[in-house]
């Protein structure tokens, strides 16, 4: 296994694709099997209590679930680390879901099949004053 990566121009897609909920490109950098551990919280008493969505369906569900809900969203700071069939970001996210501020700082950890899709998006959550 080459231990020198860099998934730059798969996560470079995968963010293009997310932003859009473009059923194409996700279908382009997904793999076989795809969950996402999300985060899930009620932003009125944010605990994490979690959610897995299996297949692009149940992801393009939640995107369209949060441009129905989540207005004035910002993400800022990424980092992206890159090991063998991982790949890990954080970043800060804010906004409003469903008119309840929301600030936290997130981690994702992208696991890669032998093909270098994603097949698992896990999100960590960690709730600071908004």
């Amino acid at each position: 296994m080459n231990e020198c990566v860099d998934y730059t121009e798969l996560m470079t897609r995968f963010r293009r694709a997310y932003a859009k909920a473009d059923r194409g490109l996700l279908q382009e950098v997904l793999g076989a099997g795809f969950e996402w551990h999300t985060h899930t919280f009620d932003p009125t008493a944010p605990a994490p209590t979690g959610r897995v969505l299996r297949g692009l369906d149940e992801m393009l569900d939640e995107l369209q679930r949060r441009k129905d809900e989540w207005v004035d969203v910002r993400f800022d700071g990424l980092v992206e680390h890159f090991a063998p069939r991982l790949v890990t970001q954080s970043f800060t996210i804010s906004g409003l879901d469903g008119g309840t501020p929301f600030a936290a700082a997130a981690v994702d950890l992208y696991t890669l099949d032998d093909d270098e899709l994603i097949v698992k998006k896990d999100t960590y959550w960690k709730y600071a004053a908004p």
